[in-house]
């Protein structure tokens, strides 16, 4: 148990996870309904209506959805609310489309993005009929069925390698150069599930990779052409950037073992 000056403030760590339909992604936007709008909004009245402002471990697009969202926060000494506490009031007055998984407090020095050593997000492709109640998670692609043309283009991908042509406003980034250390797919019925585990993603990176690779799991880009799209740094030269409501934020590592350990067992919106 970490022991607390009470004249300072207490840290603490949390895992969300979040539908990201209904809102205009994770951070705080002006006139938009957010997550961190609203989980700030929560955390305030529990701390006394004090304000309280959270980090995240990066943020999320309108749309995108997050089963281990990691935020940290620093909170008053007073009142006194322990972990229990804290996770119980939450996940009683968020809404059902936001769920804290976890809370435990941790050092000054533990920060959501700059401790973190890794990310896995999974993508979900839908093969079978048009669902209602799996629609909002999904992009639905019937003729997905080339997987071993799929396997040889995430290939191409997995490596440290400048991502520029896979990702938006490229002039907004300084380094490109980003770590994929594995891509893997699973098929759970009509379901395909492409995870990507890596150091870190550029922005909408992970959403532009599957809009090439969609079209090598149709059959009509080939593996060698995924390639060069990746050498040629150009946006231009890559595919439209895939919906956002495929995509889930799975975990945020802050260990190698949990990273090299981790493995999606359904699609995430079986949990």
């Amino acid at each position: 148990m970490i022991m607390n000056d009470p004249t300072k403030s207490i840290y603490w760590f949390m895992e969300v996870a979040y539908d990201g339909t209904g809102f205009a992604g994770w951070q705080v936007q002006p006139d938009e309904i957010t997550v961190q709008e609203v989980l700030e909004e929560k955390l305030g009245i529990i701390y006394a209506n004090q304000l309280i402002r959270t980090d995240s471990s990066g943020r999320t697009d309108a749309g995108v959805h997050a089963l281990g969202q990691a935020v940290t926060f620093a909170a008053p000494c007073r009142p006194i609310v322990q972990d229990w506490k804290l996770y119980k009031a939450l996940n009683r007055m968020l809404p059902q489309t936001i769920r804290i998984r976890e809370v435990k407090e941790v050092e000054e020095k533990f920060h959501a993005r700059f401790s973190a050593v890794g990310k896995a997000y999974t993508y979900v492709i839908n093969r079978g009929l048009p669902n209602p109640f799996s629609d909002r998670w999904c992009w639905n692609m019937g003729d997905f069925s080339d997987l071993c043309e799929l396997r040889k283009a995430a290939d191409c991908l997995v490596g440290v390698h400048d991502f520029s042509s896979f990702t938006v406003d490229r002039k907004e980034i300084d380094d490109a150069v980003r770590t994929i250390y594995r891509i893997e797919i699973h098929e759970f019925g009509d379901f395909v599930c492409m995870t990507f585990v890596g150091d870190g993603f550029l922005y909408k990176m992970i959403r532009s990779l599957m809009g090439t690779l969609a079209f090598a799991g149709t059959g009509k880009v080939k593996a060698e052409e995924v390639k060069e799209i990746l050498e040629s740094r150009k946006r231009t030269s890559a595919y439209d950037t895939a919906p956002a409501q495929g995509l889930f934020l799975m975990k945020v590592f802050y260990d190698e073992k949990s990273m090299l350990e981790f493995k999606l067992k359904k699609p995430p919106f079986w949990n």
